[in-house]
């Protein structure tokens, strides 16, 4: 029977060389756990929230999962944790009278895109593996695992990710499977003791980190009946469909530049003289359809589709591998004697696209804008050397203008324009106040 690798020592270049996408390995408490119980509770409150008013299933997203005794609950918030809970201890303590011995799981999906801590110190930790494989084409996915269930409520099942596993409390066993168990067609199990001689385990324990590659069949499992919490962060490897990339060249997303013009009057669903009397289609589109075309149109010309290009890839390459990102704060007003630097470990990323139209991101943002010339590179410069600087001082080379108009998507680089793109880092946190009255 196969066992699993043990190592005590965490270090990229020899888990790149030796498991990734090869095989399993448990990191015995390498180092200090990499993520911290506050921001993970902070994320999954945040993630919760939207829930606790109406959490019934019609509304319920399929990235919450409640289970009660394996029963899935449709009535979600009596389940979730609040912040008034004050942590994982308080959220078990409130609910255990609502489950009066019974077992439960709670599952929150795509949690690092409710927090801006969480997903911050996720890409601080995975940066490390992007410079020796290379970012995900598509996010890396952020699951909560947390109560005392028995096992999975999906039972034995496949991903298409190479999964990390970072113990944060309790005992949890994680059983795997190097090909399918089983023979039926069907993809997933619940009841596989049947399967459980060709299978090998691992239990974790807090501070342990668990990797296993996207090939290998798994469940978790419980040790005893004690509540249990794990992070898993899993990284997509297979399945990336043309469609996803498709969608980043038609701007699928809201970086568009420019939206096609709409029509003055929106077609109507229900189209009447699609066939003529002797049963044959009309020879004319439907005004629906005739729609649809014009906006394909405008979406993949040749300027629009690099746009959607350049947009999707700076919002990609600033994210970090974690998308989608957490959305930004409210835009504060940023006067000439503020004092900025750009927040640690964030670089604002910028392009020029021909001599006057340009692009930045950070965080996960992407604006466009146009104008500047050479001023512009510099200002991008100033703020990239993480150095204070007055607001000020990095505006004067920008004229000022009479009338500004702000817009979210496409910003003049005028004074006013380029005080508007500081305000947009600072309420995506890419730049911090550096003054006392920040």
């Amino acid at each position: 029977m196969p066992t699993i690798e043990v190592a005590h020592r965490f270090d990229w270049d020899v888990f790149v060389r030796r498991y990734w996408n090869r095989k399993p390995v448990l990191y015995r408490q390498p180092a200090e756990a990499p993520f911290t119980f506050e921001a993970i509770f902070e994320a999954a409150t945040e993630a919760s929230r939207p829930h606790l008013e109406d959490g019934s299933a019609p509304q319920a997203r399929s990235d919450v999962t409640v289970t009660v005794e394996k029963m899935k609950q449709h009535v979600l918030a009596p389940w979730l944790p609040r912040a008034e809970d004050g942590g994982f201890d308080g959220y078990d303590a409130r609910l255990a009278p609502l489950l009066d011995g019974r077992r439960y799981a709670l599952i929150l999906s795509r949690l690092h895109a409710s927090a801006f801590g969480l997903w911050d110190q996720e890409r601080d930790f995975f940066s490390g593996l992007w410079r020796r494989v290379g970012l995900p084409l598509t996010g890396g996915i952020t699951t909560l695992f947390h109560g005392n269930y028995e096992h999975s409520p999906v039972g034995v099942h496949l991903d298409r990710f190479t999964t990390f596993l970072f113990a944060l409390r309790g005992r949890k066993r994680m059983r795997f499977w190097k090909k399918r168990p089983w023979k039926e067609d069907v993809s997933t199990v619940l009841d596989y003791a049947p399967y459980l001689a060709s299978s090998f385990a691992a239990e974790v324990e807090p501070g342990d980190i668990l990797y296993w590659p996207s090939t290998y069949y798994h469940v978790g499992e419980s040790v005893g009946a004690q509540v249990t919490t794990s992070l898993n962060i899993g990284i997509p490897i297979t399945e990336h469909r043309p469609l996803y990339s498709v969608q980043d060249v038609m701007g699928a997303g809201p970086s568009r530049a420019r939206a096609p013009r709409p029509p003055r009057r929106p077609a109507p669903m229900l189209t009447r003289g699609a066939l003529t009397r002797d049963g044959r289609l009309s020879a004319s589109l439907p005004a629906a359809f005739t729609e649809a075309l014009s906006a394909l149109r405008d979406a993949s010309h040749p300027r629009e589709a690099r746009l959607n290009i350049q947009a999707a890839w700076l919002k990609r390459a600033s994210a970090g591998g974690f998308e989608p990102v957490p959305p930004h704060a409210p835009a504060g007003r940023l006067g000439d004697e503020a004092l900025v630097r750009v927040a640690p470990g964030v670089s604002i990323l910028f392009e020029q696209r021909g001599p006057r139209d340009w692009s930045c991101a950070a965080n996960g943002h992407v604006w466009h804008g146009s104008g500047g010339g050479k001023a512009l590179a510099r200002f991008f410069s100033m703020l990239n050397t993480g150095h204070e600087a007055q607001v000020g001082t990095l505006l004067e080379a920008f004229r000022a203008e009479r009338k500004t108009r702000r817009d979210d998507t496409h910003l003049a680089a005028t004074r006013e324009g380029m005080r508007s793109v500081l305000e947009k880092l600072q309420a995506c946190r890419a730049i911090a106040r550096a003054d006392a009255s920040a």
